[in-house]
């Protein structure tokens, strides 16, 4: 026998054994992570959106205001928004290291305690929901709906739970007295069969969070491996001697589905773990440059009281939050309404400003000057890059831009506002083809309802059910006696 035929063997003999006893560790948790993704189709992770935000909000009343304002003292304020808080009007304030409010109003606002967040969430259901009765508050760092590094900075957080139809518990930001989270009964009661063990989002695993993502990282990558020795083992092993499979029982089962679904086993898996941005693969630089050049200047202190007293002097009805907004070094109001639409005003008069075809392409212009323009108009419908998944909002129409640069850069404009909603370059781009793409089925002519859903569903049925048997399969090979015999080819896999 030659060095290279007993070197061809041994390499065989591994790939099985990998097989093997990789698949008696992770077997278990990949099928939790097949079977979970079922349920995370149509159950998402508790998040409270902007348009959530805005339905709960009360209508700003800036009537005796706003002579006695204290802004933060040598703070660099970078964003500023105007909202009432516990019936009375307050800015939002947020700064490069520190967030926090002002009363715009003749009392000072009341801390936020248990107390002003009980009233602040009862507001807030009643408006957005239906009217309910007192909740029951309670402090607290974390839970299991506020395990995102987001909310530390939130920190205390008050937990309102109502004792109504839905289950509802708000989240209240003991800094701003923001509504940063709501769950109900429903979404916790699913998200424990979905995202909670399909992202291993447990509580005390979550905070923990350099062990958390080595975990999540390693294992995705062990089941890369595990996925790709299997679909080996698969191919080898077919047609086999006189049948189309030499194994029996379960190992047989195992054996088909691995044929049919090992693939798509592997692309899931893979594409989990793309999610992550292992070892920096997917890193963007981000906006960069971007941002400042469209703002023109940074936001100044004097620009925040044009805002409030223009609001002031000038009452919106129906308006529940307005943002100050520099683009091109001017300050403009941008109002927001119950419903979470946003429109862009002038100061101080807060006259409506939307932004027509040739200042769309002035920001473009300006975002990347130095850079040509490929192309530059404004879409109707989603894209391969600018679009929904299941029920998340995308901003339509929007105004896409597209550069002739190396990474083809692409900007997406909210044509009412100007504001930047949508950035994507190389690295991006890959991330959405290798993760989303991949992991989702986000491709165009199959993220469609009911396409998507007759799609993925068989298949996610199909992995889980591969995972399972290799599970039993785990399972009767550890109680096999050490010394069990070594049944070949009609036994179990090798």
């Amino acid at each position: 026998m030659s060095s290279f035929t007993r070197l061809a063997r041994w390499a065989r003999r591994m790939m099985f054994l990998t097989h093997r006893w990789l698949g008696i560790v992770l077997a278990l948790l990949m099928a939790i992570w097949a079977i979970s993704g079922i349920t995370m189709m149509y159950v998402a992770f508790p998040d409270t959106s902007a348009e959530e935000q805005a339905a709960g909000l009360q209508p700003l009343d800036l009537s005796g205001c706003c002579d006695h304002v204290v802004l933060p003292g040598g703070v660099a304020i970078e964003a500023a928004t105007v909202e009432m808080v516990d019936g009375q009007p307050a800015l939002r304030w947020r700064g490069p290291e520190s967030a926090g409010l002002a009363s715009l109003g003749e009392n000072a606002l009341p801390t936020i305690d248990a107390a002003a967040a009980g009233r602040i969430a009862a507001g807030h259901t009643s408006r957005a929901f239906v009217p309910s009765g007192p909740p029951t508050v309670e402090q607290i760092d974390r839970d299991q709906w506020t395990v995102y590094g987001r909310f530390r900075q939130h920190q205390p957080i008050y937990k309102a739970s109502f004792a109504d139809e839905r289950g509802t518990v708000l989240y209240v930001s003991g800094l701003t007295g923001q509504i940063i989270q709501d769950t109900t009964s429903h979404e916790r009661f699913w998200n424990w069969l979905g995202a909670v063990p399909h992202w291993l989002y447990f509580t005390a695993l979550r905070e923990i969070q350099p062990l958390w993502y080595n975990l999540v990282v390693y294992a995705s990558a062990l089941g890369v491996l595990l996925s790709i020795s299997g679909i080996y083992v698969g191919l080898i092993m077919w047609r086999k001697g006189k049948r189309w499979s030499p194994f029996r029982g379960i190992a047989l089962w195992h054996h088909w589905t691995g044929l049919i679904f090992g693939v798509v086993t592997l692309t899931w898996v893979a594409s989990g773990l793309f999610s992550m941005n292992p070892w920096g693969w997917f890193e963007s630089d981000g906006p960069g440059e971007v941002i400042p050049n469209l703002e023109g200047r940074p936001l100044q202190a004097a620009d925040v009281e044009t805002l409030y007293k223009a609001l002031a002097a000038n009452p919106q009805p129906g308006v529940v939050s307005a943002e100050i907004s520099v683009q091109e070094g001017s300050p403009w109001a941008i109002l927001v309404r119950p419903d979470g639409s946003r429109e862009r005003y002038s100061l101080p008069g807060l006259t409506p400003a939307p932004l027509d075809n040739a200042k769309l392409a002035t920001l473009a212009r300006i975002a990347k000057p130095t850079t040509r323009i490929a192309s530059a108009e404004l879409i109707t419908v989603p894209d391969s890059y600018h679009y929904a998944h299941k029920d998340e909002h995308v901003v339509l129409p929007a105004y896409r831009v597209i550069y002739a640069n190396a990474d083809a850069t692409r900007l997406y404009f909210d044509p009412r506002t100007g504001e930047l909603v949508n950035f994507l370059d190389g690295p991006s781009r890959s991330y959405r083809w290798l993760h989303y793409g991949l992991h989702r089925l986000d491709f165009p002519g199959l993220r469609a309802r009911p396409v998507w859903d007759l799609v993925t569903v068989p298949l996610l049925i199909g992995v889980s059910l591969l995972c399972v048997l290799g599970v039993w399969m785990g399972i009767r090979r550890l109680r096999r006696p050490a010394a069990g015999v070594k049944r070949g080819a009609s036994g179990s896999a090798p």
